[in-house]
């Protein structure tokens, strides 16, 4: 899922210095943030390509998505060269037997927290032994929402070895269940690109 933008030439003998010229614009705009590539492939391609230049592997524990950002990552040849695993964590019992989340913090927090999130990436990057840890838990409806945590809810944790630091960011999104699980992997490979890119 993304946006694509294309650009028509008059003439294409001059398409090297028209390609560079639109990438000058978009790295001088309010869009480079958003923009992974300037060729036609898809995110979870760039993930795999950038992490493989820089020597970095990826691991992820999954709630809400059930492995669909694992799937996204193994649909692409040459995954295994930077992808470890994934832990498909989907209860709170296994969010405390697999990945170490603490009972406190289910408890005082809930399984749909930024804390939560946090010690699921730090669980994740210490069992799979992975440079970049990402983890997902989240509302996908259309059942489990409330006035604070509405559907389309999810916090997206993250772990990695040049920080050695946990961090979680709460996102919201709109959607049917199955749509709102496209855009929470969607989000969760946008991260560990920019994560990458860290390094």
């Amino acid at each position: 899922m993304g946006v694509d933008i294309h650009t028509k030439l008059e003439n294409p003998q001059r398409y090297e210095k028209q390609h560079q010229e639109i990438i000058n614009i978009c790295d001088k705009s309010q869009l480079k943030q958003y923009i992974w590539c300037y060729e036609n492939k898809m995110l979870e391609e760039v993930v795999i390509e950038r992490a493989r230049e820089k020597k970095l592997s990826l691991g992820f524990a999954e709630s809400c998505t059930g492995g669909l950002v694992s799937h996204k990552i193994t649909n692409i040849s040459g995954a295994s060269s930077v992808f470890m695993g994934s832990l498909v964590t989907y209860s709170n019992a296994a969010k405390k037997a697999c990945l170490g989340v603490k009972e406190e913090t289910l408890n005082e927090w809930g399984a749909v927290s930024e804390q939560t999130a946090m010690e699921m990436a730090g669980g994740a990057k210490e069992k799979l032994q992975v440079d970049i840890a990402l983890s997902l838990t989240g509302i996908a409806g259309p059942l489990g929402g409330s006035d604070e945590k509405p559907v389309g809810t999810v916090c997206i944790g993250q772990a990695c070895t040049n920080t050695n630091e946990t961090f979680a960011t709460k996102y919201h999104f709109f959607g049917d269940r199955a749509l709102l699980k496209q855009r929470f992997a969607q989000a969760a490979l946008f991260k560990a690109l920019s994560l990458i890119d860290t390094f």
